[in-house]
């Protein structure tokens, strides 16, 4: 459990924010769920967390950020009264 740990505080500070290394370790486990191969040497017994944190440790996979197209719609930045955008 502590290696764990120790690699999810690598996978952190490979991509520098908490909140996009999150985002990124959901996405690459949709990714290897649906048959992505892995970029790291695995483990019979290895979840997709386990190999998807060590592939963004690894320095295999990292978040970008890309600004919406200048011609999309605004961002919506409250919620109506009835919860609907």
């Amino acid at each position: 459990m502590r290696q764990q740990h120790a690699l999810l505080d690598a996978a952190i500070k490979a991509v520098g924010n908490r909140y996009h290394t999150t985002m990124l370790i959901a996405k690459r486990i949709r990714q290897l769920h649906h048959g992505a191969r892995p970029q790291v040497p695995t483990e019979e017994a290895d979840s997709f967390f386990t190999i998807a944190v060590r592939e963004i440790a690894a320095g295999h996979l990292s978040f970008e950020s890309v600004p919406p197209p200048e011609s999309a719609p605004p961002v919506p930045t409250a919620i109506s009264g009835n919860g609907h955008l």
